[in-house]
């Protein structure tokens, strides 16, 4: 098969658990809304968004291992199932069962979504950031089906967009075990994974990752809470907001095959800053409509350098692609594991979330910076 052809049945099969493991993720928020609604600190029912973010990004290696001692399409089927039976335990909507599903839910998507990079990255190498792009706009579109639909779903039965995400995910797992293999590397020692963590191109690729897969889940589990009673359309506007993902991550691969995977992922970080910070703004001063369009502004900051940013994990940039993505998780995972509990904290202390939005905003401005000190946006 020529490289220049995306592999449509690997997407198709991939994005499928993708698609699922979205829908599981995109449904925190309504469970997060239902536990405070039952007198559960915001503090403690944002902490299962933190709980996903560190376990995804502490399964990043033993994921990338698992890949080079079996095969990728192997590991990324043991990852759909552990995500399957985490999307059932969240089915109980209590705080025990929310954080043990968001835990395992982390270590299932981990496990999948290294193998998944890694699968597409060595079928066609020369379209990475499309490839990666479309599995991102999959995995977004599940995500914006759950951030809309649960919040009815989840009032009316908690189990039922469970079992819905459980069986999505549980067909890529079937689907998965079918593909073919792709090449694989030796296993390398641990201490390999550590050479990343001190270059700074490694630690901006990183926090680049934490601007946006972490913050965009970070978002995904307050907005909704942030949009109640701001006397905007709450389920229009989470659409908006989800599908401008899903097209901002479809865009950045093709955006990327014209200026480069560099300066894509530079602008959308600039971008990003600006929209958080109207986003803050809006909330200090009540404005609902420009609330309404920062919300969707930030879909597409957060969907635009997706598959550009992790193409560079197999460019020039990188030796080793599997050590890099696990830099990349590893670092941007644990980066943002403080957000989903500071928005609760800030809520609980100052009856806003504008403060929270402000630390977000400043964080992904810092992370333009050392983008561009590291990196650059040149691309050779």
């Amino acid at each position: 098969m020529s490289t220049s052809q995306l592999p449509r049945r690997a997407l198709s099969t991939l994005g499928t658990g993708l698609f699922g493991l979205g829908v599981a993720v995109g449904s925190y928020g309504a469970v997060v809304s239902l536990l405070i609604d039952r007198g559960v600190a915001p503090d403690a029912a944002g902490f299962g968004m933190t709980l996903f973010l560190l376990t995804q990004g502490l399964a990043a290696l033993p994921a990338d291992r698992l890949t080079r001692v079996m095969s990728v399409p192997r590991t990324c089927v043991l990852g759909f199932v552990l995500a399957t039976l985490a999307a059932l335990v969240g089915g109980w909507a209590t705080l025990p069962a929310a954080l043990a599903s968001r835990t395992l839910l982390g270590v299932g998507q981990g496990v999948a979504f290294v193998a998944a990079m890694k699968y597409v990255g060595r079928r066609v190498p020369d379209r990475t950031a499309a490839a990666q792009g479309l599995l991102g706009a999959l995995f977004t579109l599940g995500f914006a089906a759950g951030l809309a639909a649960a919040p009815a779903l989840v009032r009316w039965n908690p189990v039922v967009p469970a079992v819905g995400a459980a069986a999505l995910i549980g067909v890529g797992a079937v689907g998965t075990a079918t593909l073919s293999g792709v090449r694989t590397e030796p296993p390398l020692p641990v201490a390999a994974y550590l050479a990343p963590l001190r270059s700074p191109t490694g630690l901006a690729l990183g926090l680049g990752n934490m601007a946006t897969f972490g913050f965009l889940m970070v978002a995904g589990t307050w907005y909704p809470d942030v949009l109640r009673g701001a006397g905007v359309p709450v389920t229009a506007t989470l659409v908006g907001f989800s599908l401008s993902t899903v097209v901002g991550r479809a865009v950045g691969g093709h955006l990327s095959e014209r200026v480069g995977d560099r300066r894509t992922v530079l602008v959308s970080f600039v971008g990003t800053a600006v929209v958080l910070s109207l986003l803050a703004l809006a909330l200090r001063t009540e404005a609902p409509w420009l609330l309404v369009a920062a919300v969707v502004g930030t879909g597409l900051g957060f969907g635009v350098p997706f598959g550009p940013l992790f193409a560079l994990a197999f460019s020039e940039l990188a030796d080793d692609a599997g050590v890099t993505l696990v830099a990349m998780l590893l670092v941007g995972n644990v980066g943002a594991v403080v957000y989903p509990w500071l928005l609760g904290r800030t809520l609980l202390d100052t009856n806003s979330f504008a403060l929270g939005f402000v630390a977000m905003a400043a964080t992904v401005f810092g992370v333009s910076v050392l983008w561009m000190a590291a990196v650059g946006t040149e691309t050779g």
